[in-house]
């Protein structure tokens, strides 16, 4: 059975939803930092399945906004990159769930 797209973007969601952005503290010879490089290697595989350009970029971009976003709150709580991480993970659901973004 063909997984369809809508398929392959919850996926992608539930993918990045649990990556482990704090692998960067465990000892290269955890198995934290593998698990995070495959999960990693896993999204980047899965979204590259996806034939629609517009969705692909959106969701590497939402991607690299979490990072960004972990990593600016990560010793303390950053509001104003919170912020404009929730304006830039909006702007991108729009892209990528479009019903989500008509419904709200």
């Amino acid at each position: 059975m063909e997984t369809t797209t809508s398929q392959k973007i919850d996926k992608a969601l539930e993918t990045l939803k649990a990556q482990n952005w704090w692998y960067c503290f465990a000892d290269y010879t955890h198995p934290a930092y593998d698990n995070a490089y495959s999960n990693m290697r896993a999204f980047v595989e899965l979204v590259a399945t996806i034939n629609d350009k517009a969705i692909v970029k959106a969701l590497r971009e939402l991607w690299t906004a979490t990072y960004e976003n972990v990593h600016a709150n990560m010793f303390s709580r950053n509001d104003e990159a919170t912020a404009t991480f929730k304006a830039k993970e909006t702007e991108l659901m729009a892209i990528i769930r479009p019903q989500y973004a008509q419904a709200a």
